[in-house]
């Protein structure tokens, strides 16, 4: 199945992903980390848990903390 990676400042990426994978093993797959990003599959919330379908996207989201002083 091919699955669409999308991180803030980098190019797409596409990988061919096993049926039933998780968002964990196409990361790893890829040499991508989660540590420091919100995900998300098709505009949802996720985790690296999340079972992935033929055609999702995962994107990856910096976590921004912060506030006023």
């Amino acid at each position: 199945m091919n699955i669409k990676i999308l991180r803030l400042g980098h190019s797409a990426r596409h990988h061919e992903a096993a049926a039933g994978a998780t968002v964990g093993e196409v990361l790893d797959a890829v040499d991508l980390s989660a540590q420091g990003h919100a995900i998300s599959v098709n505009g949802l919330g996720a985790s690296t848990t999340t079972g992935l379908a033929d055609g999702d996207v995962i994107c990856l989201i910096p976590k921004v903390e912060g506030g006023l002083l």
